[in-house]
């Protein structure tokens, strides 16, 4: 039994004539007559009792007409899902945050956005290191993941596009000397001690502040979590740096903030996805993404 021999039978049922159904359907009459006697010898059944003038459901064909109704309508919803999910309406993504991420703004901004315009697609999240969401992402266990770190080469099986970039400002203890100026030029930070928030493993990839600032810092403390980074900061043990979004905050710490001066390197927000992903979901995704207006 196939959908189209359901939809035969319906039509006939609730035409209760066979040349007026056959109009319907777009078919001829003997053509509808020849499927409609295959159903009934397939299900071994008479559903339909017919003579020269008058069509009548039989008690099998009538009940079988509701259950050919509820088939039809299912198999009508199944092929929706399947094309609103082809069009990237429905399905699911794992997104990847870090916190720093969560605390520059983008991540609301980017989301905000995306469920306005698909609205029926489950998102799932997960608070990741930059480095635990790159992991993820090459394994297939991420669709999609919002990065914060310094500028810097990624793994050539993702695809980003940048959300956000910040220039970089030097958090001081407020009655530091280096607070006094407008501004600080990266050779200054050579002798300070410096709070390192980029990651708690000195070998995993992204680039740590010796990457922006060109030489090996004496780190005071390594970790990955940004307000920590500054309250170590007011608490005078070091100094570190962050995104100039940070500031905007204004974050209630006995912290000062200066540009620093010297270096190229900004701090910015990417999203990313596997180059092979064939989700269109993601494809959705990155296509709200480039609409948004460049912070």
């Amino acid at each position: 039994m196939e959908l189209r021999h359901l939809r035969y039978f319906v039509t006939v049922a609730e035409e209760l004539h066979f040349g007026r159904a056959a109009r319907r359907l777009g078919i001829v009459q003997p053509a509808l007559s020849m499927q409609i006697k295959s159903l009934e010898e397939e299900l071994g059944v008479r559903l339909l009792n017919r003579t020269r003038r008058t069509v009548e459901l039989t008690e099998a064909g009538r009940l079988f007409l509701e259950e050919a109704r509820r088939t039809q309508e299912q198999a009508e919803r199944a092929a929706r899902v399947a094309i609103r999910a082809g069009r990237g309406e429905l399905g699911r993504l794992d997104i990847g945050f870090s916190f720093n991420a969560a605390l520059s703004g983008v991540l609301a901004r980017v989301l905000k956005a995306f469920r306005q315009r698909a609205p029926d697609i489950e998102l799932v999240f997960h608070e990741l290191h930059p480095n635990d969401q790159l992991a993820a992402l090459l394994e297939r266990r991420l669709h999609v993941g919002f990065i914060t770190a310094p500028s810097h080469a990624m793994p050539a099986e993702l695809i980003t596009a940048r959300v956000g970039a910040w220039r970089l400002m030097v958090a001081l203890p407020a009655e530091h000397p280096l607070s006094r100026r407008d501004s600080v030029p990266v050779e200054l930070l050579m002798k300070e001690s410096l709070i390192d928030y980029s990651s708690a493993r000195a070998e995993l990839s992204i680039p740590t502040i010796e990457g922006i600032t060109g030489f090996v810092s004496r780190t005071a403390y390594r970790g990955t979590n940004i307000m920590a980074g500054l309250n170590l900061v007011a608490a005078g043990f070091g100094v570190t740096l962050v995104p100039e979004s940070i500031v905007r905050m204004n974050i209630d710490i006995d912290v000062a903030y200066r540009p620093l001066t010297g270096v190229r390197a900004r701090m910015e927000t990417s999203i990313a996805y596997r180059r092979d992903e064939q989700s269109p979901a993601v494809q959705r995704f990155a296509e709200v993404v480039q609409a948004l207006p460049r912070t």
